[in-house]
């Protein structure tokens, strides 16, 4: 039986977070449940993007300080990697606040540019996953996610979290790799799960990001930790929390399908009743719910799929969205910004590093009909996979 921890915690006050941090790991067994003495520890937050920490773009520095003090009160020898969209882990780290905590505690700072494939073939699809190599080089990995929508996958959390595991731009290989089925892309996501295998996840949801995540959405002060020795449990988790089906995760629905980590799941502290979320809005995804036949979703691809769509009033041509985009889709002209809607995969990843938030997700025009005609929800107004 999997066990998830929820606390409660309003605040980023250092020792405040260390009492709540603290507790959320005693709850199930303690940092020495998951930390030996001499352990090389891998710390794995969410560096995506260089932002200050209110942004909530970022996992913040103070539940990065409190863990690495109770990975060393374990004996433990933490050390921080991760991959960005754009730009090094150093740099990011810096902008969010949380090299100093870093240099403060003595933890290094590394970046992902190693990849190796995994000595054994894990997962169930994609096997040949590449990832760094202080990834298997770790004893233990501690995956510390941070609350946030995503346009394509609709919740970024324990197990996208890991995809920065992938260095640089071999990211963008499997985004092509996946096309433009998420559900694929899930797939990819639960076959790293599976090599990456991390010992313990953390989630930051103290001060969360909803909307037009994972980069441009509106922070949302939500008060919680939650822990888990099972990102997929955890994640299953939020899902209850928000009073979304559990199967509207992608994730959650491919890890289930295949019965990794099947079960019961405990939750232990607040519990989920005193911890729901009354009102949190969800990014415009498109619907990859629906029960219909294959010819007929091609057939309504562009009336169901949502789109990334330019906004040249906000947009400020830095060109990050063109350095990311993994099928070229983007191109800057004369005339400024286009988007190739034949090479588009859908992907998102131009939203979510563009820092202006100059591009939006506009879904197609079907489930825009379909959003009006349906009841509004107050977490999610009406969001197509809350049904």
């Amino acid at each position: 039986m999997a066990r998830v921890s929820i606390v409660r915690c309003h605040r980023y006050e250092e020792a405040e977070v260390l009492k709540a941090l603290r507790r959320s790991i005693d709850l199930l067994g303690g940092m020495g449940t998951f930390v030996h003495r001499g352990d090389r520890v891998l710390l794995k937050p969410n560096l995506l993007y260089g932002k200050r920490p209110e942004c909530a773009v970022t996992t913040h520095p103070s539940i990065i300080k409190a863990v690495i003090q109770l990975v060393q009160e374990a004996g433990g020898l933490p050390f921080l990697g991760d991959s960005p969209a754009i730009g090094s882990a150093k740099s990011v780290a810096e902008k969010a606040g949380i090299q100093r905590v870093a240099e403060e505690m003595g933890c290094p700072i590394i970046e992902f540019n190693r990849p190796v494939p995994p000595s054994k073939r894990i997962g169930r699809i994609f096997k040949k996953i590449e990832i760094d190599q202080a990834v298997f080089e770790a004893d233990v990995v501690i995956n510390l996610p941070k609350w946030k929508t995503h346009g394509q996958m609709l919740l970024t959390l324990g197990v996208k979290n890991l995809f920065g595991c992938i260095p640089g731009t071999r990211k963008a290989m499997w985004h092509l790799k996946a096309g433009e089925d998420p559900y694929r892309f899930a797939q990819v996501l639960i076959d790293l799960y599976q090599i990456v295998q991390p010992r313990l996840t953390i989630l930051d949801g103290i001060l969360g990001m909803e909307g037009s995540g994972p980069n441009s959405g509106d922070p949302i002060s939500l008060g919680l930790l939650l822990a888990s020795p099972s990102s997929l449990s955890l994640d299953q988790v939020v899902c209850d929390l928000l009073g979304l089906p559990r199967r509207a995760l992608l994730t959650n629905r491919v890890g289930l399908e295949q019965g990794i980590e099947a079960g019961e799941i405990r939750v232990v502290g607040e519990g989920i009743g005193r911890s729901k979320i009354d009102r949190f809005k969800l990014p415009s995804v498109g619907r990859t719910d629906w029960s219909l036949p294959s010819f007929l979703k091609k057939g309504l691809k562009n009336a169901l799929q949502a789109r990334p769509v330019l906004d040249s009033t906000s947009c400020v041509r830095c060109l990050q969205c063109v350095e990311v985009c993994p099928p070229g889709a983007l191109r800057d002209g004369v005339k400024g910004l286009s988007i190739d809607e034949g090479r588009c995969i859908h992907c998102f990843c131009c939203q979510e590093v563009c820092p202006q938030g100059a591009i939006k997700i506009r879904p197609g025009w079907a489930t825009r009909w379909l959003d009006g005609r349906s009841p509004r929800w107050p977490a999610g107004e009406g969001h197509p996979l809350r049904r």
